[in-house]
């Protein structure tokens, strides 16, 4: 699944998922040469919007799916909560035809499933909270004997921007939580009373090197990513360490292509939270960071194309805002200021409905003084 040659333009590249992350890769292969087709259920989608040819078909439809990588050269995720069904259809495509596929489907695995994700850390020496399954009845009540409090009881697949958590203070908080689950299927998490949040974007490539961006700094509002700063205020030790960690995780499943991991600081002490196998919204400062951005890289891991002969990228000072549904506002005061000012520059992912919590774009700030540039927003 590792790519022996170079896709040149005109290959065919394919992506399972059609959102705002395909949209951005499609936008960056059209403009260097190739095709981009994507799958998934829903008919004009963002992707398609920026010249994707459109599969519209569940995930679970093994015949679509066949049809589908038929028709490709290559294969990458824009997202990985996709049914096995799928995963396993790849995967033995790929084995019996030599499609390309990039992460395999078992890194998706690993980051769809957080017992497995978590396992994963521990495996590759990257620290993390304590954390405990519910699998089973006996699970409980081994977890309330043994858990730290403040904790999240969190379901261990299909969880994302918030969803699907509880947090428990107390022992017979988590208790009834424990009792009302339908599904064992969930873990416990142990909090950690953090100060910062950060990321790094993480680029393997078919032959074993690797390129990323320095760590940035995130700020969540309501579980959603808000802000992020890149790069990161950090010490140099910290800088080094996160940068490490995307490093060890990398080699330890074999990645190739373009991954976000986040973490947890407290001080010099860092607690990896998840990763995310496909490029991640904290990276798309890289869009005006005066260098290759998130999805070139992605492109140039699946394509087999030269790697970048800098391994920690030279950026420029970005600062990221998502646009949420709540806030989209084409012609409010501060869109018409910022479109005066040469230094923000707006991505927006061509969804038609505003729906609150609904990612519709961001803005990239590469100007001075950014700490203020969104100050003003609300």
């Amino acid at each position: 699944m590792i790519a022996s040659k170079m896709l040149l333009p005109g290959s065919r590249l394919g992506v399972m998922g059609s959102g705002q992350l395909a949209r951005m890769f499609c936008m960056e292969a059209v403009q260097h040469g190739y095709e981009v087709h994507v799958y998934s259920p829903e008919k004009n989608s963002p992707a398609s919007g920026a010249g994707a040819e459109e599969t519209v078909a569940e995930y679970d439809d093994e015949n679509a799916l066949l049809s589908f990588l038929e028709r490709i050269d290559a294969l990458t995720f824009e997202f990985e909560n996709i049914p096995e069904i799928a995963l396993s259809t790849v995967e033995k495509f790929s084995e019996k035809h030599g499609l390309i596929v990039s992460p395999s489907p078992n890194c998706i695995r690993i980051a769809q499933n957080r017992w497995r994700e978590k396992n994963e850390f521990a495996r590759a020496g990257i620290p993390t909270v304590n954390f405990y399954p519910v699998f089973e009845e006996k699970d409980k009540e081994e977890i309330l004997s043994r858990t730290q409090f403040p904790c999240i009881l969190k379901t261990n697949t299909m969880g994302y921007d918030g969803k699907g958590q509880i947090k428990c203070k107390t022992g017979d908080e988590l208790a009834e939580a424990l009792s009302s689950l339908k599904k064992l299927d969930h873990i416990v998490e142990e909090f950690f009373p953090f100060t910062e949040e950060a990321s790094v974007i993480f680029a393997r490539f078919p032959d074993g090197r690797t390129s990323y961006f320095h760590p940035s700094k995130n700020v969540h509002k309501n579980h959603i990513l808000d802000l992020t700063f890149h790069p990161g205020n950090f010490s140099e030790g910290v800088r080094n360490r996160l940068i490490e960690y995307a490093r060890k995780l990398a080699e330890t499943i074999d990645y190739v292509g373009v991954f976000g991991i986040e973490f947890f600081l407290k001080g010099e002490e860092i607690l990896c939270n998840e990763f995310a196998p496909r490029p991640h919204n904290s990276g798309h400062f890289s869009q005006n960071a005066g260098t290759l951005s998130q999805f070139s890289l992605q492109l140039r891991a699946l394509c087999g194309l030269p790697v970048p002969n800098a391994d920690g990228l030279p950026t420029g000072t970005v600062v990221m805002k998502n646009i949420l549904g709540e806030n989209y506002e084409p012609g409010s005061a501060f869109w018409n200021r910022a479109f005066q000012n040469p230094h923000y520059h707006l991505h927006l992912y061509g969804k038609t409905e505003a729906r609150s919590g609904r990612k519709m774009g961001h803005w990239n700030y590469n100007g001075p003084d950014p700490e203020r540039a969104f100050s003003d927003w609300e």
